[in-house]
């Protein structure tokens, strides 16, 4: 039975694996194809918020599998298989087979980034601290802590997990993490000063703001994943029944499960509290807290109601993973209608045009090209929110000749006199 489940959540996990990178990815793609190892640490990562691990991964498996969109991202499938293992190894085979087909699971297990591998690491703790595995337990919780910041809120859940007569063995473990994050410490802290810098601006309130939209999304899309409606009255009024039911049986989980409430419920509470001072709180960094979420959900649920809850993961997953509109940024597609006018776009976003076009006319928005171009909108409201650009080559005698939409709130202008 774990064999086919692991095979389950391979092949959902490998259909549509090379769609298109979106922004996210690409900067990841950059950072570990154009820096050196040492410059990896020197250079870039003191200008971004997350720990090294994820880019480390991709850094080692791409020189060797190449950077194409399934090589970046396959670490990720195969943390996501992992973590399917492990949760049928603390809660057996529903879990296990709830979290295989789970949309949210599933799309972050196709994604170039850390969020597959944070979820594996937490996972791989709680399991060893489960089974006492002391020297384990270390490891993995430093690769939890190395893969996202966030991870560092299952500690104080954990002191729920153990015996009072075992704490005297929990603390010398957080003893060696914290000796092991030491080194870390000094980027951190400069990664901390930046991303103080964006609390409270635009951009801020786009990657985490607290907010009560954020703090409802985290069930919603525990639930369906990435997928939604345009209208999100009716969105809303869909999927009201699944979140009454799913919050009954959660709850039924919560009261007898006090031990997997802690691993659930406690993180969630730190990061919502810690967002008042960091724009952290967006669904997708809390994944490593859905394995707790189908454990919970399975521990008195009738196998009825089981099948239920997995013929709606498979409903919804197999929306996603068939439906391109769900899918992401459609960079490639945008790419294939350029010509070789000069290309115009906000720089600090321009990673995943360069991925996919080859031309070296790429220009940012300080001045106009002089002769007919494209224009890129994407990101205008965090970068350009005046329109400054659009603005400039209007006084300079150009309009809009042509306009494309791609999927991802991509724009594609082109501009002539």
């Amino acid at each position: 039975m774990p064999g086919l489940i692991l095979i389950l959540a391979l092949f959902l996990r490998f259909i549509n694996l090379d769609q298109s990178l979106w922004l996210d990815e690409a900067i990841q793609f950059k950072a570990v194809s154009q820096f050196s190892l040492p410059d990896l640490f020197r250079v870039y990562l003191p200008t971004d918020f997350n720990p090294p691990l994820s880019y480390l991964i991709n850094f080692g498996f791409s020189r060797v599998f190449g950077y194409s969109e399934m090589a970046l991202r396959a670490p990720s499938v195969i943390f996501g298989v992992l973590t399917v293992w492990l949760v049928y190894k603390l809660g057996g085979k529903w879990p296990a087979l709830l979290l295989a087909t789970s949309g949210l699971h599933l799309y972050y297990s196709q994604e170039a980034r850390m969020y597959s591998l944070v979820t594996l690491g937490v996972t791989a703790s709680f399991w060893a601290l489960s089974k006492r595995r002391w020297l384990i337990y270390i490891l993995v919780s430093l690769a939890a802590i190395y893969s996202h910041y966030l991870a560092v809120f299952i500690f104080p859940a954990q002191f729920f997990w153990v015996k009072k007569t075992e704490i005297k063995k929990l603390l010398p473990a957080w003893l060696m993490i914290g000796i092991g994050w030491l080194p870390w410490l000094p980027i951190f802290l400069k990664q901390l000063a930046g991303g103080q810098a964006v609390g409270g601006t635009v951009w801020g309130g786009i990657i985490g703001g607290l907010s009560l939209k954020n703090i409802l999304l985290i069930p919603v899309k525990f639930l369906v994943g990435r997928i939604s409606l345009d209208n999100n009255y009716l969105f809303a009024a869909v999927m009201v029944l699944p979140l009454i039911l799913t919050a009954w049986f959660l709850g039924q989980g919560i009261r007898r499960q006090k031990l997997l409430a802690a691993w659930l419920i406690i993180p969630a509470l730190l990061t919502v509290t810690v967002s008042l001072f960091l724009p952290v709180l967006s669904y997708f960094r809390l994944l490593f807290l859905l394995p707790a979420f189908y454990l919970l959900l399975c521990v008195k649920t009738s196998r009825r109601v089981l099948v239920g809850f997995l013929f709606f993961n498979l409903v919804t997953a197999g929306i996603y993973l068939f439906n391109p509109r769900f899918h992401r940024e459609d960079w490639r597609g945008l790419a294939r209608s350029l010509t070789d006018q000069p290309v115009v776009i906000i720089p600090a976003v321009d990673a995943a045009l360069k991925y996919y076009w080859a031309g070296n006319n790429v220009v940012g928005t300080d001045t106009v090209p002089g002769e007919t171009f494209w224009y890129i909108s994407y990101a205008e409201p965090i970068f350009d929110p005046q329109l400054k650009f659009r603005q400039q080559a209007a006084d300079a005698g150009y309009k809009e000749s042509f306009v494309e939409h791609f999927r991802g709130d991509l724009t594609l202008i082109q501009y002539s006199q």
